[in-house]
């Protein structure tokens, strides 16, 4: 693997202090419910909740959406317009997921058709920021895909905005009722999952990003339930030519690290002197920046300019697989073949990584670390599951019986055998 490829790859592997607490954590959960989680909530986010009184009100919700409707009508008009982008792309999601059924020969059919799952539990992330986009892209593809409950659960704070909303930020309460979300809870982190999975939800899936115990959590949850991905910090690709503007390419880096100190933000280009433009547009920028700090820790960490040619740029991104691919380049379509590795990809410089964030259409829940080399972003997909439909008539039974026997005798299994056999005597 090429040498910044490597430093920036995370190893995936879990820090064992890590690893410990959040057994502990789930460990505590599934012996003692909710009342464990509650108890770990308050020792961690020194927050006492009751359990009587845990589900966000609906009226919480439905107060939030009418405040910012009042106070904000072009911020709520914002969520909408996000709500109604993710929407579209969904349902054109699970309009491509057909049920499949081929015909034999005696007039059986085999095939297989696409189930929602019943029960999920969305995650979102409440530590350095609030997230309704989060939100959005993990309930709608749920809804769409026809999930009969949806829990949610985000960190709280220790003094609540609203009435039993603890500190849950407003405009992720206005978007909970405006997706239609009746189930949201004020607590977070590893015992939050655990109770999504162990406790009175016993949700078939939790999705959803958050901090490395949230992480750690879903890796010790698997078997229990389903999960999405294991995500990491984020990261940004970009790939730019002379054509691209140094400007644009620096808020588009910095759009990416002021995430946190651990995102990744890196610059390839064959131009020496648009790489230098931008090291100074970075420099700029971040100086002025309200959030600097952040800004400095994740470039000088994580970011990279890189000087390569358009074969080696192909090399690098399809080894380091990101999690965004901006491809700031001429004619973007004639690079797209080759790069099958990243989460998603955004092709042309009006393409800004932002856009995709906040509702573009295709969901920003995407694959790090590396996994976009064998796995895909967050979607309707993500909550159905496929059933095969084996239908057999008399006749199919009969052609396949001699076949199948003889398959499951050079295996050793013969009742397999016995089993197919039976049915060849009943040929019509």
């Amino acid at each position: 693997m090429p040498g910044w490829v490597a430093a920036l790859a995370r190893s995936g592997e879990t820090e064992e202090d890590t690893r410990k607490a959040v057994v502990a954590i789930l460990a505590d959960v599934r012996r003692d419910g909710l009342s464990a989680a509650l108890s770990w909530t308050q020792r961690l986010d020194g927050v006492p909740l009751d359990a009587a009184t845990l589900r966000v009100p609906a009226s919480a919700l439905e107060a939030a959406r009418t405040d910012l409707d009042r106070d904000q009508p072009d911020l709520m008009a914002a969520l909408r317009q996000m709500i109604a982008s993710v929407r579209r792309f969904a349902e054109g999601q699970r309009g491509c997921l057909r049920d499949l059924e081929l015909s034999l020969p005696g007039g059986g059919t085999v095939g297989e058709r696409w189930c929602p799952l019943k029960t999920a539990g969305v995650y979102i992330p409440g530590g350095r920021a609030f997230y309704p986009s989060t939100l959005a892209m993990t309930v709608i593809p749920a809804q769409v895909a026809g999930v009969v409950r949806i829990v949610g659960v985000t960190p709280p704070k220790a003094q609540p905005t609203l009435p039993g909303a603890w500190g849950i930020d407003p405009l992720v309460l206005a978007c909970a009722a405006e997706l239609g979300l009746t189930e949201l809870y004020p607590f977070g982190g590893a015992q939050a999952l655990g109770w999504l999975a162990y406790g009175e939800p016993a949700v078939d899936l939790i999705a959803g990003p958050g901090n490395r115990f949230v992480a750690e959590a879903k890796r010790q949850l698997i078997g229990t339930c389903g999960i999405d991905a294991l995500a990491g910090p984020t990261e940004l690709l970009v790939i730019a030519d002379e054509s691209a503007d140094p400007a644009w390419l620096a808020e588009d880096l910095l759009a990416q690290a002021e995430h946190d100190p651990d995102a990744a933000a890196v610059l390839v280009s064959a131009d020496r002197a648009l790489l230098e433009d931008v090291a100074r547009e970075l420099k700029t920028r971040t100086e002025a920046s309200p959030r600097r700090l952040i800004l400095e820790q994740s470039l000088a960490t994580h970011g990279r300019l890189v000087r390569a040619d358009r074969d080696l740029a192909m090399a690098l991104a399809q080894a380091w697989a990101p999690e965004h691919l901006e491809l700031c380049v001429n004619d973007p379509e004639s690079w797209l073949p080759g790069l099958t590795n990243a989460g998603a990809v955004f092709i042309g410089s009006a393409s800004a990584e932002a856009f995709g964030d906040y509702g573009a259409g295709p969901n920003h829940v995407l694959p790090t670390n590396r996994t976009a080399r064998y796995t895909s972003p967050l979607g309707v997909a993500t909550f159905l599951k496929r059933q095969s439909l084996i239908r057999l008539s008399a006749g199919d039974a009969a052609d396949m019986a001699p076949w199948v026997e003889r398959l499951a005798e050079a295996e050793g299994l013969p009742h397999h055998a016995r089993s197919a056999g039976l049915r060849a005597r009943h040929r019509p």
